[in-house]
């Protein structure tokens, strides 16, 4: 059968994109490789759907940031409830600016958009794994791997990166692209969790505790973020430290080393004054109530200070070594957890084959891409949904104009 577009993948981008094109009237496929669509959604803000910041600015994005500021520009966080209001999704933010449904789950934007694709007659194509895309006077002619075929006048690349692969992440985007004449950028993890050595961190699995964590490299302060910290076997979750993954990847990819210094008191505390008003208290559970005991217990032993001692015989220079590590406690950064525990994919095809006015291929025209296939990846709070949102969109509006102007 012959689309006017097919759209690979019916995640985030592919779904918004489809009732777009819809609304329309435009015959629309989504290719979905696997038995249903947006499993990766449901997943998104713990299950609740943080669909977008009111606050997002360029500078919440990496990678082709002048990509996302014209998406931003073009499809801003508020004109985006819109869409979700006409969807019947309305929207409320937290104090932070977070954008979620009223009914808090991410099914509710699912099913949404799900109900939009086939009340506008959108056709879905499940278990269609494309092997490959190939392009005629036609138009484009997709290959699944179990030999059907789709024609379209052009196409939509929305297969999303390599985050999650237990969400169906594989990258097959990314060939299908290349084939085509785009340049792939390298891909690595965002948004995920510190690795550290198992020494500095020993124990402390489970234990959580607000504070500050900065990302040390070259002697350099690369970035400094706040919140919940949550410590592993061997490494620093939480999503405080999980902001600092795409620096971390970069530095270690250029050849530079990387620590993360923590201050665990950011509200200002006198210890000495402490141990005057606690002098019986043994040095182990010293600094209970201002971290978490097995936590105060490690910073001790980082100290070199006998746990057995009262607090009222701690010198002067040892209440200042543990002051120093309770403010900047600093662990080497070995490196990040992988795809299959990342949020999402740093890197990809490149923006610079692409308008990013109309998301259309400056290689292969009909063809356009949209989400996080593309080089563009955000920090944690909505903004890769806002892109995924927003670029779709803006596919949408390129394709509309593409085939007004007489397209194959």
């Amino acid at each position: 059968m012959n689309y006017d577009i097919a759209i690979l993948g019916g995640g985030a981008s592919g779904l918004m994109a489809a009732c777009a094109l819809s609304e329309g009237g435009r015959r629309t496929v989504i290719l979905e490789k696997q038995g249903r669509v947006g499993r990766k959604l449901l997943s998104t803000g713990n299950g609740r759907c943080n669909l977008t910041n009111r606050s997002a600015k360029p500078s919440d994005y990496h990678g082709a940031r002048q990509a996302a500021q014209f998406a931003l520009k073009t499809w801003p966080p508020r004109r985006i409830e819109g869409v979700f209001a006409r969807l019947g999704v309305p929207c409320a933010a937290d104090e932070a600016g977070r954008v979620y449904p009223m009914s808090r789950q991410a099914a509710s934007v699912l099913d949404a958009l799900r109900l939009c694709c086939d009340e506008r007659g959108v056709e879905t194509l499940t278990d269609f794994c494309v092997t490959g895309l190939t392009r005629s006077k036609a138009g484009f002619e997709a290959v699944a791997a179990d030999g059907r075929r789709v024609r379209a006048r052009c196409t939509l690349v929305c297969t999303g990166g390599l985050a999650a692969p237990k969400l169906g992440a594989s990258g097959e985007g990314y060939k299908i692209l290349e084939s085509l004449g785009h340049a792939i950028l390298p891909r690595f993890p965002a948004i995920a969790a510190l690795k550290t050595p198992p020494e500095p961190v020993r124990g402390l699995k489970g234990i959580r505790a607000e504070g500050e964590i900065t990302l040390l490299s070259g002697g350099q302060a690369l970035r400094t973020e706040a919140g919940e910290l949550l410590f592993a076997e061997a490494g620093i979750s939480g999503i405080a430290a999980m902001q600092l993954a795409r620096q971390v990847n970069e530095a270690l990819r250029a050849g530079r080393s990387c620590a993360a210094r923590l201050n665990l008191m950011p509200e200002a505390l006198s210890l000495s004054e402490r141990a005057k008003a606690l002098p019986k208290r043994r040095a182990e559970d010293f600094l209970n109530g201002i971290v978490p005991k097995r936590l105060g217990q490690a910073l001790m032993k980082a100290a070199g200070i006998d746990m057995a001692r009262p607090a009222g015989s701690l010198t002067p220079s040892e209440l200042r070594r543990l002051h120093d590590l309770l403010t900047g406690w600093t662990v080497p950064v070995t490196g990040t957890q992988g795809f299959d525990q990342a949020q999402v994919t740093a890197g990809g095809a490149s923006l610079k084959d692409f308008d990013a006015r109309t998301m259309q291929s400056l290689r292969c025209p009909g063809l356009f891409a949209a989400g996080e296939v593309l080089d563009v990846d955000g920090d944690c709070g909505g903004f890769n949904l806002q892109w995924a949102w927003s670029s779709a969109l803006l596919a949408a509006e390129g394709i509309n104009a593409y085939l007004t102007e007489g397209a194959p």
